[in-house]
């Protein structure tokens, strides 16, 4: 009998061990992207024109929005292959240019459903929030956290949105990690 329990109490050990429980830590690990926009894997599904090397915080070129693109380019990739570990939180770091107190633009994060349809999480990031200095590259961090147990297959997207900005605004150096 006590050698079953030891059996017992073992495997349920080893099984707590592998359930990737959220509240087991917080492993800073993977990252998902890193881009100066100099190069752009991952990064489609919009229009190639928000593009511009009139601004850029490193290298030649960053991504922008504005009164002609409500949308940047955007990063896609199934959950499932974003990080080897189930993705909970998502840690953000960026530079943004926002030329005035009017740029009202967010960075945003969603999670799609594999072929289409409503988000399965949606959460945006206010650049006015973070940015108090205008006509400069400020530096933006931000935890966007995922509901558990979003289906592998689901889509993860992130992109700069124009939101009502009457101006443009421009990212760039953005990093993105992978948190549990």
């Amino acid at each position: 009998m006590r050698l079953t329990r030891a059996r017992l109490l073992v495997g349920l050990v080893g099984l707590a061990a592998c359930s990737g429980d959220p509240r087991a830590g917080h492993y800073v690990g993977d990252i998902i992207t890193a881009t100066d926009f100099e190069q752009l894997a991952g990064w489609g599904d919009a229009d190639r024109q928000t593009l511009t090397q009139q601004q850029a915080h490193s290298g030649r070129t960053a991504t922008f929005v504005g009164p002609a693109h409500a949308y940047s380019l955007t990063y896609h990739l199934p959950l499932g292959k974003a990080s080897v570990h189930p993705i909970k939180p998502l840690e953000l770091d960026a530079w943004v240019y926002l030329p005035s107190g009017k740029a009202n633009a967010v960075l945003a994060v969603q999670v799609l459903p594999a072929g289409g349809g409503n988000p399965l999480h949606d959460e945006q990031l206010h650049l006015l929030d973070q940015v108090h200095e205008f006509g400069s590259w400020q530096r933006v961090h931000h935890v966007f956290v995922l509901p558990w147990g979003l289906p592998g297959e689901a889509e993860l997207r992130i992109f700069l949105g124009q939101a009502t900005s009457p101006e443009p605004v421009y990212l760039d150096d953005l990093t993105v990690k992978a948190r549990e």
